[in-house]
């Protein structure tokens, strides 16, 4: 009776040890790639608009770094319609995306660039967002 009472006892120990390292490492899954994959295919998003010539996206892992190019006319596009159209892309990339389906929450633990394609005497920097922040600092305000 008492070996059934100690191996009772273990096997809860086991268990409970199990389940708790089992938790302690989910909440540790790296989503760099996951959410990389979402900004890159929702890039349609922004090639859809008029007054865009050209995108690209690129990643850093080693930076936590994603970078978004967009070349445009900006005879067709003010800095309002840009910042609209970066906005909707990064709803567009996540949406679906468990659990909040919020781009601010998504992109919360990386780095955000955008880019301006095209003109390479210009800073070509024209938004960025910092690790740890939810909000873009646009550049050319």
């Amino acid at each position: 009776m008492l070996r059934t009472l100690h191996l009772f006892i273990f096997l809860v120990m086991i268990a409970s040890v199990t389940i708790i390292a089992g938790c302690q490492g989910g909440g540790s899954k790296d989503t760099f790639p996951e959410v990389g994959q979402r900004l890159s295919e929702s890039i349609k998003q922004i090639d859809k608009q008029s007054g865009i010539v050209l995108t690209g996206f690129a990643s850093d892992s080693k930076e936590k770094l994603y970078k978004v190019g967009i070349e445009y006319d900006p005879s067709q596009i003010s800095n309002e319609q840009l910042k609209q159209i970066v906005t909707d892309y990064l709803r567009h990339a996540a949406s679906n995306s468990p659990p909040s389906n919020n781009w601010k929450e998504m992109l919360k633990p990386y780095q955000l660039r955008i880019e301006k394609l095209g003109d390479a005497r210009k800073l070509p920097v024209i938004a960025e967002k910092d690790i740890g922040s939810t909000e873009i600092k646009w550049l050319f305000e």
